[in-house]
């Protein structure tokens, strides 16, 4: 809690219970009294670190920042009992809805689901028969709501001069509704070349994550977090990147063979090492046949606009608005990806203490494609975050290489059909009728939603 709020609380005081409720809608508290007329402080009621409470308790942060806590407050004079009554009924009112939903809740951060309002999904599902997961459990539903999208935490590496580019991302994740850190990235020469494992004598030319310097899994191991979403602060994603996270998390549990009647601590299932969003080429492994399917997807870029520099999956098996999620022997490019708290451990042994000296996107793909330490590894094609390249010169495009200058009048995303970033004035001003494609017209109107099937054999 932080200070200035303390000494609200202390000047006011207010009796507090803290509870979760729609974050998309904030409280308007109909209980709070003149607080000319309260006097004296009241010690806050503790509800340990519950599903009740963990926003503002477990996470110490200032329940003002937050729309989905709210107060009930008491009055100086007023009976105890009816103070009494109503958080009985409270705590009594948790335990009903945790039963109904039935809410395993785990300690990590990370794994504390919310309660909130289910979000809508027009998503069809078609599942072969067996018993693994096809279908969100409650819980993993409302996880994937909260302001991290269901992970314990969300990273954003940054070069600390470039803070156009922190500002851009900024904007762009405050209009998707997710907060980030910021990691600052360092030159890969002013390491010291005992630091680097391998066989090399110098350090790798390059800035961003030289090997040995992956600060996420660092942080991820530090701070003993279950899991993390790394972006690259040129990343951009669809505007409709919550509701593919409902469907990638689907298509990830049942990948993971998570039981139909499991609920697991991740939203995106258990046992994963690595989801890789954002790349520009991700192999599937050739020896795993199994594919989730989602057609009818308006998010998916059309073939003749799909941009990746190296191996990706045959789709000439699937129409133009289909994109499929499978297990990757490795990838390109790191726009978007999580890690797992065992993925993060992994990565820190074989980039930072085994013979390696490759820069970490393909120490990742190496990993992916190197089973013996069993580093499982989901991605999804195309991708659902890639780069952006902004309005004015191309010489800000890059802090690795220059090229060619050139100067745009207007910016462009690779792989992305309704960029995030491009409409983000639309979004800004609630204008959603002025969304505007990076392709029009060639994307076609679609009805019905997204249909979801689970496959046991490829077609690519």
């Amino acid at each position: 809690m932080d200070k200035e709020h303390e000494a609200v609380r202390k000047s006011y005081g207010a009796v507090s219970i803290a509870f979760r409720i729609n974050p998309v809608a904030p409280l308007q508290n109909p209980f709070a009294p003149d607080l000319a007329a309260v006097e004296e402080f009241v010690p806050h009621l503790d509800l340990g670190g519950s599903l009740a409470s963990y926003k503002c308790c477990v996470l110490n942060q200032p329940v003002a920042r937050f729309g989905p806590i709210g107060m009930i407050y008491m009055e100086k004079g007023q009976k105890p009992i009816l103070f009494v009554a109503l958080t009985l009924s409270f705590i009594l009112s948790l335990f009903w809805l945790q039963r109904k939903h039935d809410l395993s809740l785990p300690t990590s951060v990370d794994n504390i689901t919310q309660a909130v309002t289910k979000p809508k999904s027009d998503a069809k599902q078609t599942a072969p028969s067996g018993s693994k997961q096809t279908k969100l459990p409650e819980a993993s539903l409302q996880a994937l709501q909260n302001e991290t999208l269901g992970f314990e935490t969300i990273y954003v590496i940054n070069l600390p001069k470039r803070t156009d580019k922190l500002d851009a991302i900024r904007v762009a994740a405050s209009v998707t509704g997710f907060n980030f850190e910021v990691i600052a990235a360092q030159n890969g020469a002013d390491m010291s070349p005992k630091a680097l494992p391998g066989p090399s004598s110098s350090p790798l030319p390059t800035i961003f994550l030289p090997p040995t310097t992956d600060p996420f899994a660092h942080s991820i191991v530090d701070n003993r977090l279950s899991s993390a979403l790394i972006f690259e602060d040129d990343s951009d994603w669809d505007i409709s990147f919550r509701s593919q996270l409902l469907n990638f998390a689907t298509g990830s549990q049942w990948l993971l063979n998570t039981p139909a009647d499991h609920v697991p601590h991740s939203p995106y299932g258990d046992d994963w090492d690595l989801l890789w969003l954002g790349h520009c080429a991700l192999a599937p492994i050739e020896t795993d046949p199994r594919r989730v399917v989602f057609e009818n997807d308006p998010s998916t870029t059309p073939w003749i606009h799909r941009f990746n520099l190296g191996k990706i999956p045959d789709m000439t098996h699937y129409d133009n608005t289909t994109r499929i999620m499978y297990a990757t022997d490795g990838g390109t490019c790191l726009y978007a990806y999580a890690l797992s708290y065992r993925g993060a451990q992994k990565v820190l042994f074989h980039l930072s203490m085994s013979y390696y000296h490759e820069p970490v996107d393909f120490g990742m793909h190496d990993m992916c494609n190197d089973h013996s330490r069993n580093f499982r590894c989901i991605g999804v094609f195309p991708q659902m975050v890639d780069s952006h390249r902004g309005a004015g010169s191309s010489s800000k495009d890059s802090d690795i290489s220059k090229g060619e200058e050139q100067v745009r009048k207007k910016g462009f995303s690779y792989n992305i059909v309704r960029s995030t970033r491009l409409n983000v004035g639309h979004l800004i001003d609630g204008e959603m009728d002025k969304i505007e494609s990076q392709w029009p017209g060639e994307v076609p109107e679609m009805e019905g939603g997204v249909k979801i099937s689970f496959r046991e054999t490829f077609q690519d």
